[in-house]
């Protein structure tokens, strides 16, 4: 009898144990569905290193978008040379990459910060993203004389690089993901289930289907590789190329000389 009892009182507790983490799991879900926005775009902190070691060398740009908001950039390279447009992380200051990349050679280098993000105003969302980014692609051809030869980006930039390069154009995607989607799952895993994402952003497949011969992927962090499998798997016949123990500017020159 108190055998039984004891049974009872132990499925009672694992019962009670599980209610808990369903309540737990199912809270966390809806917070991150309530916050979806926040979490699809964040804001990127001004990056006051990388600031510091481009001033001086890179030019200060202004992008000014159809609903008059103003975003900051810079330019890096000889006037005379191919553009560069290059979309950062959602997460990333633009001036990071700069740092990163100092001087490319034979191209000049063109990026500029998201509404929301370093030292702009507004809040970036699913509406500002796409339509930013073509702001963003017009600007860089007035900061140079000329529409950019080469779009890059990293991460979600990487959706924003593909989906705007002008036909010929050569592009290069650095740690990409396929979707906003494929980003949200890769950093919460199982806690914010795919199937109820919102964010609908991703690569334009038959457009870089097309272009699959001047599309260079550049897998230049370990612990995202896992996250650009989707990219890899679905764009099969792209030059891949992994870091491994070279600096990011050799490692870029390099991509960009095989262009």
């Amino acid at each position: 009898m108190n055998f039984k009892n004891s049974l009872k009182s132990l499925a009672g507790r694992l019962v009670r144990l599980l209610g808990i983490v369903a309540v737990l799991y199912v809270s966390m879900v809806f917070y991150l569905a309530l916050t979806e926005r926040r979490n699809a775009y964040p804001r990127a902190i001004a990056h006051k290193e990388a600031r510091e070691f481009i001033a001086g060398k890179a030019e200060p740009l202004t992008c000014s978008l159809e609903d008059g908001t103003t975003l900051e950039g810079w330019k890096l390279g000889a006037s005379d040379t191919p553009t560069l447009l290059y979309y950062p992380d959602a997460d990333e200051d633009a001036a990071q990459f700069l740092a990163e990349a100092n001087t490319i050679e034979g191209i000049t280098l063109v990026t500029f910060n998201y509404r929301g993000s370093g030292n702009n105003k507004g809040t970036p969302s699913a509406e500002t993203f796409s339509a930013d980014a073509r702001g963003i692609a017009e600007c860089a051809a007035q900061a140079n004389g000329s529409r950019p030869e080469f779009f890059s980006g990293r991460g979600t930039g990487a959706i924003l690089a593909a989906n705007n390069a002008d036909k010929g154009g050569k592009i290069i995607l650095i740690d990409p993901v396929w979707s906003i989607a494929d980003a949200l799952t890769f950093k919460y895993r199982k806690l914010y289930p795919k199937l109820i994402i919102r964010a609908k952003e991703s690569m334009d497949y038959d457009k870089m289907a097309k272009t699959i011969d001047q599309v260079r992927i550049m897998l230049d962090r370990m612990q995202f590789e896992s996250r650009s499998q989707k990219v890899l798997g679905n764009l099969p016949g792209a030059t891949v190329q992994k870091r491994g123990g070279a600096s990011f500017r050799d490692a870029f020159q390099e991509i960009v000389n095989g262009l």
